[in-house]
């Protein structure tokens, strides 16, 4: 005989199956946010990296448009 399924179980099955996808998603984004921020300080290193490799550029630059006018 095939067992019937209340309102009230139909119900609580589907709250706990949102429940679980709730859970997955907080876990989710809990990782993207550790993701991003490991992203962001990577990019706040080469930035840095960046802004001395221009310095030294345009203080050659600097250096050799001071001799080239002398």
């Amino acid at each position: 005989m095939a067992e019937t399924l209340g309102t009230r179980d139909v119900l609580e099955q589907i709250d706990t199956r949102l429940g679980n996808v709730e859970q997955d998603i907080r876990g989710l984004r809990a990782e993207m946010n550790s993701r991003f921020d490991r992203v962001y300080q990577e990019i706040g290193g080469l930035r840095a990296e960046l802004r001395w490799m221009y310095g030294l550029l345009v203080a050659v630059l600097l250096g050799v448009a001071g001799l080239w006018f002398k």
